[in-house]
């Protein structure tokens, strides 16, 4: 529940900060709770993260600046850093014998 409300306050930060992309601050919580809650909690945070994302960028640009498909791929960028975490957790747990 906690990786939700960080994603949450970046969000906001996100679009307090206006044009500076906080991108990459939303890929920790997004690790943290893909290691913890597993497959559906990683995609789960991931979607929230982008939405978060696409929400700030739309408020704190004008609508000749905002550009959806940015959002599309900053949320691609971060579903797939939750599915890697996943993976690596996988070949981790694995490895141990």
């Amino acid at each position: 529940m906690a990786g939700y409300l960080v994603v949450i306050v970046l969000g906001y930060v996100d679009y307090l900060t206006g044009d500076y992309s906080l991108l990459i601050f939303y890929l920790a919580p997004v690790s943290l709770v893909s290691w913890q809650a597993g497959r559906r909690g990683a995609l789960l945070v991931s979607l929230l993260a982008g939405l978060a994302r696409c929400v700030s960028d739309y408020y704190s640009h004008s609508a000749l600046t905002f550009k959806p498909w940015q959002s599309l791929e900053d949320t691609a960028l971060v579903v797939a850093v939750a599915f890697l975490v996943l993976v690596m957790k996988k070949l981790m747990t694995e490895v141990r014998v």
